[in-house]
């Protein structure tokens, strides 16, 4: 799916920032070995270590976030009015917000709500015998690299009412399942999760109290950044639950 340019930007807001963390770095090994301007005090080695976690999480989720521009395609055949009545269906369910919608393209927000999300943009795209959908955190708004489900279900319910609409059946009540967030694949993540944005956190407020240049507080106040957003994100989703 194609973004504008500063969509774009939200969208990949997370791995730029990390990038820009493992950069300042990058700067520090031209000055070493190019411009020999370096006046730090840490090594080739220490340099390159430090920035590995940054430049690792930057792939990862950098590859997350490509993969999800990918549209889901959805094989049916339906009339106009079908498919409008889905919409609506849709619309009543999860508060669509529509800003486009033609015979070839439709696109929708749903607007943030008490599950941390900063809501989702939903795109359609569509012929008589075919959808490709799409939903992706609102990259009109603050950089997010979790819905919290709410991709998935935009498109489920969606792809659920267009097909009771075609075997004409009467609108369902959507009863949005809450999920269990201490499941165990949820507690595993956070096993892992916590305790690394903990440490960004820790790494960041030393790199920021006793820099080595001006760069390393950028870098510091970087890992900060990054590491609270998740964990207020997540607490703040555990807390309204």
């Amino acid at each position: 799916m194609k973004l504008t340019f500063f969509q774009t930007l939200t969208h990949y807001g997370a791995p730029l920032l990390l990038l820009f963390i493992v950069s300042l770095t990058g700067w520090s090994l031209i000055e070493i070995y190019l411009t020999e301007t370096y006046t730090g005090v840490r090594t080739t080695n220490e340099l390159i270590k430090s920035s590995l976690p940054f430049l690792g999480l930057a792939v990862i989720f950098t590859i997350i976030q490509y993969r999800r521009l990918n549209f889901i395609e959805i094989k049916l055949t339906f009339t106009d009015e079908q498919f409008q009545e889905a919409i609506n269906r849709t619309v009543k369910d999860f508060k669509w917000e529509i800003v486009s919608n033609n015979k070839l393209f439709f696109r929708a927000f749903r607007p943030r709500n008490w599950t941390g999300s900063w809501g989702e943009m939903i795109t359609i795209l569509r012929d008589k015998n075919q959808i490709l959908i799409n939903s992706i955190c609102d990259p009109e708004q603050m950089s997010s690299i979790t819905s919290y489900g709410w991709n998935r279900k935009n498109i489920k319910i969606f792809n659920k009412n267009l097909i009771a609409v075609l075997e004409n059946r009467p609108t369902e009540i959507i009863k949005e399942k809450i999920s269990n967030e201490w499941s165990f694949r949820r507690i595993v993540i956070r096993l892992l999760t916590y305790p690394f944005c903990i440490f960004l956190i820790v790494f960041g407020i030393y790199m920021t109290l006793q820099p080595l240049t001006i760069r390393t507080i950028f870098a510091g106040l970087g890992a900060i950044t990054v590491a609270s957003i998740y964990l207020y994100s997540d607490i703040k989703l555990l807390i309204k639950k």
